[in-house]
């Protein structure tokens, strides 16, 4: 080659002159404008420090202590990291833009060199934000004056932090290769299953809570909080170190594997996502990013007869005949629900973790909440034929001559029934394992009927079709001194709260203690839910 240049210093030496052009080009921040940066961020990062720390430490010391972060931390960090590996298949933590693919990937320069720079940046985002939370846990460990060993608040941080410098590394696995995409998916909930129940047979001893805390990274990066003796703490961060160690080093040198076509998707889904998000349309947001994960081809529906037979038998009733078309709308969203089993897996699974989450932290209002929250997230899942519905509201009309409000209670019965079958099904196991509550008969029918009760407000949710409606952002604005911002967060948030309030609330009076409050929970549940129900079916005019 010219000058005496082999191929690969050619590619490092274009990169860094096409570098060099760009740090000349650009006009770069002055010392004063970094300055105030700093400043700013120092004095924000105090300010909000401050008060996140006090409420950390007299929150999180109610329900973090050895055991429980022996118990249920090895769980959040395992679905921490399969949500950060799975946001690799939408996204990931090397995402360049449309014209970046365009006139970067496209010339004749260092692929990995192209790819090192910001992945080396978000392993440094990954530990950070790691460290940050590890740091919650050793507030929520020292609080309430019971202190924490240096060594062991050390180790704490030291391992999530590195757990999150793992995710990172999983993410970019999924983002730049098909195989371990599809791997990432294969394995994803069987793993939230398996190490759910492993939490629950962490209460019944030591046994089951060192292979809790022995079965995975995942509980390697929490030894040191949960009581473990030195030995044990330090043998599982090194075993982590080594894994993420190995795990950066493979990423770093497969930097270049990544087709093209991968980036060019997630460059035009990040562009979609940010101009959905801009105007507020998280509907079209989410499907720019289901479009850009999509696992190709839909699957057979199968063998649908035993549902299309039921179908008609309750059509050949007379109740059935007066409702002919919410049957068939009800038949719609089964086939569809059929047409996707991974997502009916999943929502069973947080349907039963957030009822089992629920029950056995029932003393505690925050987990409580938490579990509320799992369950809505379950029930939402389930509810994208209502979606689909309303991106078409006139569907429902042409093709069974329903109203639309007639056409959405329908959408609403598989997904409750299949959200309370999981609560059922878990506090069954939750009554096996004897961690019921206080008044544990009636909390477990409470938390199923609650379960029933999140999902209307999650129908709810989706019946405002995923867009802030421009009247709200417009009234907002000229009454708000934040320019809109709380009225926008508070509708962002209004059903989700709704949930926890007909989810938690009745849960909590269902294990109070006072002589007679109990015996109202299951009729505040029920009634919440028909009063949802009735709305439901009301025209959906105004975006709720």
């Amino acid at each position: 080659m010219a000058g005496g240049l082999s191929a690969p210093d050619a590619a490092d030496t274009r990169l860094a002159a096409v570098r060099a052009w760009w740090r000349s080009a650009r006009p770069q921040r002055t010392f004063g404008q970094k300055a105030d940066l700093v400043y700013t961020t120092v004095l924000v990062g105090g300010t909000f420090g401050g008060m996140a720390y006090g409420t950390a430490s007299s929150a999180l010391a109610e329900v973090v202590d050895p055991a429980s972060i022996g118990r249920w931390v090895p769980l959040l960090v395992l679905v921490a990291l399969l949500a950060v590996a799975s946001w690799g298949a939408v996204q990931g933590p090397v995402v360049f833009s449309v014209a970046d693919v365009a006139q970067l990937l496209g010339a004749p320069l260092s692929r990995h060199d192209l790819v090192a720079r910001p992945l080396r940046r978000a392993f440094a985002i990954g530990g950070c934000a790691g460290a940050v939370v590890g740091a919650l846990l050793v507030v929520g460990l020292a609080g309430r004056h019971r202190g924490i060993a240096t060594l062991d608040a050390v180790g704490v941080v030291v391992g999530v932090a590195l757990t999150g410098v793992l995710g990172i590394a999983a993410g970019w696995a999924v983002q730049s290769s098909p195989r371990w995409e599809r791997a990432v998916r294969a394995v994803a909930w069987p793993a939230v299953v398996l190490a759910g129940a492993l939490a629950l047979l962490a209460g019944a001893g030591r046994a089951g809570r060192d292979l809790a805390l022995w079965w995975g990274p995942w509980g390697w990066a929490v030894q040191p909080g949960s009581g473990a003796s030195t030995t044990a703490s330090l043998a599982g961060l090194l075993a982590l170190a080594a894994v993420t160690v190995a795990a950066v080093t493979l990423a770093l040198r497969h930097g270049a594997d990544a087709p093209t076509e991968r980036h060019l998707r997630r460059a035009e889904g990040r562009a979609g996502l940010i101009a959905s998000l801009a105007s507020f349309d998280v509907r079209t947001s989410r499907r720019n990013l289901a479009d850009v994960g999509s696992k190709g081809a839909a699957r057979e529906l199968g063998d649908l007869r035993r549902l299309r037979d039921l179908v008609a038998r309750i059509a050949a009733t007379p109740w059935g005949a007066r409702r002919t078309g919410e049957l068939a709308v009800a038949w719609r969203g089964a086939v569809a629900l059929r047409r996707a089993p991974r997502l009916v897996a999943q929502a069973i699974v947080l349907g039963a973790a957030g009822t089992a989450i629920a029950l056995i932290g029932a003393r505690h209002p925050g987990a409580v909440a938490v579990g509320a929250l799992i369950t809505y997230v379950a029930a939402a899942r389930l509810l994208e034929p209502m979606r689909s519905e309303l991106d078409m509201p006139g569907r429902a009309r042409m093709q069974v001559g329903l109203r639309l409000g007639r056409a959405l209670p329908p959408h609403l019965v598989l997904p409750a029934l299949i959200v309370c079958c999981a609560a059922a099904l878990a506090a069954a196991g939750v009554a096996v394992a004897g961690d019921l509550p206080r008044n544990g008969g009636l909390a477990a029918v409470v938390a199923v009927a609650g379960a029933g009760a999140i999902a209307c407000c999650a129908a709810m949710s989706a019946r405002r079709g995923g867009r802030l409606p421009h009247e709200i952002l417009f009234m907002a604005a000229g009454g708000d001194p934040s320019g809109g911002g709380f009225f926008i967060v508070a509708w962002l948030v209004a059903w989700p709260a709704a949930a926890v309030l007909t989810g938690a609330g009745p849960l909590l009076l269902a294990t109070s203690a006072a002589r007679g409050t109990p015996t109202w929970a299951l009729p505040v549940c029920l009634g919440a839910a028909y009063v949802l129900v009735r709305v439901l079916r009301s025209e959906p005019q105004e975006r709720w």
